[in-house]
């Protein structure tokens, strides 16, 4: 039987499992819990994706009045609150983004400075990338990329 759509008056917390062969996601993170914080009970998500983007969300939720605890790790619980209310939240910097400006960097004989990266959410990238031969500096809250004389392959 296919559905097409569902109803309901209103969704109930359950334990859900997000793992599969490509590992957890992190949308489909997201959207369990921008649903499961005004659910009636308790939402577990096992499996969960532990990307920054993720505890993020979770921040800015729990800034509206969501009871959201383990962002950030495979295991999130999540309290279902009657209503949210208006917060104030900065969005982290896209750290796909500032990857993708490093690597033009190196890819090009170029240097780029990025303001506002977060290194601490680039680091399995930013480890290959001084492996391969970029030569990355931290000024001040900018980041500088570089091609360093000579890339080498990394796997």
């Amino acid at each position: 039987m296919l559905f097409r759509s569902a109803q309901a008056p209103r969704l109930a917390g359950t334990e859900i499992f997000l793992g599969g062969r490509a590992g957890p996601t992190v949308l489909g993170t997201a959207n369990v819990m921008s649903a499961a914080v005004l659910a009636e009970g308790v939402t577990i998500i096992e499996s969960a994706a532990c990307e920054p983007e993720v505890t993020d969300l979770a921040t800015f939720l729990n800034a509206m009045g969501a009871k959201i605890q383990g962002a950030g790790s495979p295991t999130i619980t999540i309290t279902g609150v009657k209503e949210l209310h208006g917060a104030e939240h900065e969005v982290i910097p896209d750290r796909i983004e500032a990857a993708t400006f490093a690597i033009a960097a190196a890819m090009t004989h170029g240097e780029v400075t990025i303001h506002g990266a977060k290194p601490e959410h680039l680091t399995a990238v930013l480890d290959k990338l001084r492996e391969a031969g970029v030569k990355l500096e931290r000024r001040g809250a900018a980041l500088v990329a570089k091609r360093g004389p000579k890339l080498s392959p990394v796997r």
